[in-house]
C-alpha cells in the first residue's frame, strides 16, 4: 500500500513538473521570438505567422493560464498590424467570449471595431462595433475616440479635413 502510494504521489508530482516545464518552455520561446522581432530591420510575414500560431497554441494548450488572454491579445495586435483583418477579429472575438474578465475586454471591442473600419473597410460592421463598445463602455478612455470614429466614419479626406478645421474654428470661437 505504501508503495502504491508512493508511486501515485511520484506520478502525480512528475506530471505537475511536466506541465509546468512545457508552460514555461512555451513561455520562454515565445519571449524569444518576441526579442527577436523587436530587433529585426524588416519584419517578415513568417516570423509574423510563426508568432501568432505561438500565441494560439499555447492558448489552446493552457486556456486556463492567466497569459493566455494576453497572447492571444497580442496575437490580435500583430495580427492587425500586418493587414490580416479577418485573423485579428477572430481573436478578438475568441478573447471576448472565452475570457470575459479579462482586463482588456473593453479595449478588444474597440479594436474589433478599428479593424472592420481600417483593415476590412466595413463601414456597417465597424458603426455596429464602435456603438457596441459604446453601449458597454460608455465612460471608456477610448469612448471619445469611438464617438469621434462614428462621426468620421465612411467620410472622404477632404470631408474629415474639412469637419476638423470646422471643429478647430469652433473651438477658436469659444475660447474667444
Amino acid at each position: 500500500m505504501k508503495n502504491t502510494l508512493f508511486l501515485i504521489l511520484l506520478f502525480v508530482s512528475f506530471s505537475l513538473f511536466s506541465c509546468s516545464s512545457s508552460r514555461d518552455k512555451m513561455s520562454e520561446k515565445i519571449t524569444k521570438m518576441e526579442s527577436e522581432l523587436k530587433t529585426v530591420a524588416k519584419v517578415d510575414s513568417n516570423s509574423v505567422s510563426t508568432l501568432i500560431s505561438a500565441y494560439q497554441n499555447f492558448a489552446s494548450k493552457y486556456p486556463t493560464d492567466s497569459l493566455s488572454p494576453e497572447y492571444l491579445y497580442r496575437a490580435a495586435g500583430l495580427a492587425n498590424g500586418f493587414n490580416r483583418g479577418t485573423q485579428a477579429i477572430d481573436l478578438y472575438e475568441t478573447i471576448i467570449h472565452t475570457y470575459p474578465a479579462y482586463k482588456l475586454i473593453p479595449e478588444c471591442y474597440f479594436m474589433e471595431a478599428f479593424v472592420w473600419e481600417n483593415v476590412q473597410g466595413n463601414i456597417a460592421k465597424a458603426s455596429e462595433y464602435y456603438n457596441k463598445f459604446l453601449d458597454k463602455y460608455p465612460d471608456h478612455q477610448l469612448a471619445d475616440d469611438a464617438r469621434a470614429a462614428l462621426r468620421l466614419l465612411g467620410k472622404t479626406p477632404d470631408e474629415i479635413v474639412g469637419e476638423l478645421e470646422k471643429m478647430n474654428a469652433d473651438t477658436v470661437i469659444t475660447k474667444n
